[in-house]
């Protein structure tokens, strides 16, 4: 609490993809302006612990619930599933994301949904090159930057902080705003960025903005602020560009 950050160990567990898309499908039955409404809404992709082939996974995952999403995740940075980060070394990022795209074009359904790649912000200067690299070789739509941190920084005053997990929230805002900024020089800017990690307010999410983000996500400080926190945010934004001189959110992108 007295962080404003978050650790969690869970991984990728869920009910599985079948039952995921029993509830999507049912959703969109109820809600038959969902499909063309304001709502965004994006579909996470990853690998089981125990599946050796990581491809054949997100794959599956992807032609089970892609047609429900506007955009598709290939997240291979989460730190509670073993294995998983090395996917971000270039030949296996290459490797992934190119079969991932062959299966995407061959489905009807799924051609033309945007497909990002979410990354950690623990990467080293060469891993972070080797990344935009692969990145702009495959064209790729977008990068999602980043994901929870593996690292500890010395200012956390939580009795738990030494547990293992992804951290994330106000003491990851500086490291992923750095990576932020890497990465959108790495591209030169020729990827679409959406940046993630201790996103709190307008301020941050402007600061985002103006480090080459397109999109900002905020995860952390939901929990502490409620969902509220999107509006307010918001207003912040709108009263920094008022004081700035800009009209418009896309002056900035």
């Amino acid at each position: 609490m007295e962080d404003k950050a978050i650790i969690n160990r869970y991984g990728f567990n869920s009910d599985g993809a079948a039952a995921v898309r029993a509830r999507l499908s049912a959703y969109r039955t109820s809600h038959p302006s969902f499909s063309s409404s304001s709502e965004i809404l994006g579909i996470n992709l990853g690998k089981n612990k125990t599946t050796e082939v990581a491809s054949d996974d997100y794959i599956k995952a992807m032609e089970a619930l892609g047609e429900f999403g506007d955009y598709l995740v290939v997240n291979i940075s989460s730190p509670n599933t073993a294995g998983l980060r090395s996917l971000q070394a270039s030949s296996e990022m290459e490797q992934l994301i190119t079969r991932i795209q062959h299966a995407k074009l061959q489905n009807d359904l799924l051609k033309n949904k945007p497909l990002v790649v979410k990354i950690a912000p623990d990467l080293s200067p060469q891993e972070l090159e080797d990344v935009a690299k692969v990145s702009l070789k495959t064209k790729i739509d977008g990068l999602i930057v980043s994901n929870t941190t593996i690292s500890r920084p010395e200012t956390l005053k939580s009795t738990h902080k030494n547990e293992t997990g992804g951290l994330s929230g106000r003491p990851l805002k500086s490291r992923s705003l750095q990576v932020l900024k890497d990465i959108h020089r790495l591209t030169d800017g020729k990827i679409t960025l959406i940046s993630v990690g201790g996103i709190e307010s307008g301020e941050d999410a402007y600061e985002r903005l103006k480090a080459g983000a397109s999109l900002v996500q905020v995860y952390s400080a939901i929990a502490y602020e409620g969902p509220g926190l999107a509006s307010r945010i918001n207003d912040e934004l709108d009263n920094l560009l008022e004081r700035d001189g800009i009209d418009s959110v896309s002056k900035i992108v």
